[in-house]
């Protein structure tokens, strides 16, 4: 598989979540042996999120926070694979400038 990343920091974040859904599917099977409705995966992933609240809030920090947000991020992946990962169609995001203004924002230029 050959991934067009947009820099070192993304290439080295995607091989993480690679690594993460191998050590998923070796440690609770795979998604054929363990299939899930989206529902279900959601359940998962929220627990996971809590979690990395959990570890951000405690002791662990930012590094405990990762730990875990890279386990949300593969268990999404695992839902995609199963379920489907529909393409993004539009190509530039929209802007909504005027939220920018009505807050105050200097971006809003």
């Amino acid at each position: 598989m050959t991934l067009n990343c947009n820099s070192k920091a993304q290439e080295t974040v995607l091989d993480a979540v690679v690594g993460e859904r191998s050590y998923q599917d070796q440690k609770w099977g795979s998604i054929a042996e363990h299939p899930h409705e989206v529902g279900s995966w959601l359940t998962i992933m929220r627990k996971l999120l809590t979690d990395a609240e959990a570890a951000y809030a405690g002791r662990r920090g930012d590094a405990g926070a990762l730990e875990e947000v890279r386990k949300v991020v593969a268990t999404g992946v695992a839902c995609m694979e199963q379920h489907g990962a529909p393409p993004r169609v539009r190509k530039s995001p929209e802007i909504a400038i005027e939220a920018y203004r009505e807050a105050g924002s200097s971006l809003a230029g």
